[in-house]
């Protein structure tokens, strides 16, 4: 092992009294043990000193009511090709309009854009170059991915939108409160009227129906949330009452078939009389016959006059009937 010269040993000793530290070093031992100990001790009070900059860094952002933090956020991908697993663009913008209003750094929410963005989305970013601004991403996003129509023809959709045959309240006042964003992103509708303009497009778009039994409501109910709510629970129980008088009546098909089939039997026995009559044979059995089915014909009656009445092929005179 080398030995160190006077002048080294000299320059040792010099950072140990910049350092305001006496080593101990009575044997060789005792000085790497208390080595050892100064650079644990060094370590933890770098580590603390480092965590009480970054909680002050932390209460300084939030005093001042922004997101100074370095973290990327994560928001949904968008593609823009319309594929199943792709987010759309009015909840991608969303997304990103909430981390700004969030106040995060311009580096972080630009940096979060781009991860998300795939196929052409990706490349409308890509060509704006890395030194794009979030503004300048976004504006050209809406320019390819945006709505296009105007303000006015938005407005004439909402005005003229109604619940369709098979579409539920809950989906038709989705759809209403889509076609009203959109005109408030034109500048021809505010927030502000939001409530009342949707609560009575609402109730005047439903199925009719449904306005025969809910209007009481529509009258005590102001909030458009809470008209939503009670036409639902109403067009719930509606169905539920629909749906068990179908089993019910499904329940009684079986009995409605067994006495279909009988009465297409007796037809069948009638029909095949009267054509032997047609056929010259000798009437007495028939007589015989239909006498004797007239106790069955009375059974069946009632079933028949429920029904579309048949037309009679055949018809018999008896009093032209000779024995």
């Amino acid at each position: 092992m080398a030995e160190l010269s006077p002048d080294e040993l000299n320059q040792i000793a010099s950072v140990f009294k910049e350092l305001n530290v006496k080593p101990k070093a009575d044997s060789a031992q005792d000085f790497k043990q208390w080595m050892t100990q100064y650079v644990t001790q060094m370590n933890e009070e770098e580590f603390v000193n480092v965590k009480t900059e970054q909680q002050t860094e932390i209460v300084k952002s939030a005093a001042s009511g922004s997101n100074t933090s370095s973290y990327i956020p994560k928001i949904s991908c968008f593609s823009g090709d319309g594929s199943k697993n792709d987010t759309t663009y009015d909840l991608w913008r969303y997304e990103v309009d909430c981390l700004i209003k969030e106040k995060y750094k311009e580096e972080s929410i630009a940096q979060s854009i781009r991860r998300s963005l795939r196929g052409d989305a990706g490349k409308v970013a890509m060509r704006l170059g890395s030194g794009a601004t979030v503004t300048q991403i976004l504006d050209k996003m809406e320019s390819v991915f945006g709505t296009i129509e105007r303000g006015e023809t938005i407005m004439e959709q909402f005005y003229s939108a109604r619940q369709q045959k098979d579409e539920d309240s809950m989906s038709w006042s989705c759809r209403l409160e889509e076609i009203y964003r959109k005109a408030v992103i034109k500048g021809v509708a505010t927030q502000a009227d939001a409530n009342e303009k949707l609560r009575s497009k609402f109730w005047n778009g439903l199925h009719q129906w449904i306005k025969d039994i809910t209007g009481y409501k529509f009258d005590a109910l102001t909030n458009f949330d809470e008209l939503r709510k009670e036409i639902r629970l109403v067009e719930k129980e509606h169905v539920t009452k629909r749906a068990q008088s179908n089993m019910a009546v499904t329940s009684s098909e079986p009995e409605t078939q067994d006495e279909i089939k009988e009465l297409k039997g007796m037809i069948q026995q009638l029909t095949t009389k009267v054509s032997a009559i047609e056929q010259g044979t000798v009437v007495q059995d028939i007589i015989k016959d239909i006498t004797a089915n007239m106790s069955m014909a009375m059974v069946t009656k009632n079933l028949i006059y429920k029904r579309p009445k048949m037309d009679n092929q055949y018809a018999i005179d008896a009093n032209n009937l000779a024995i």
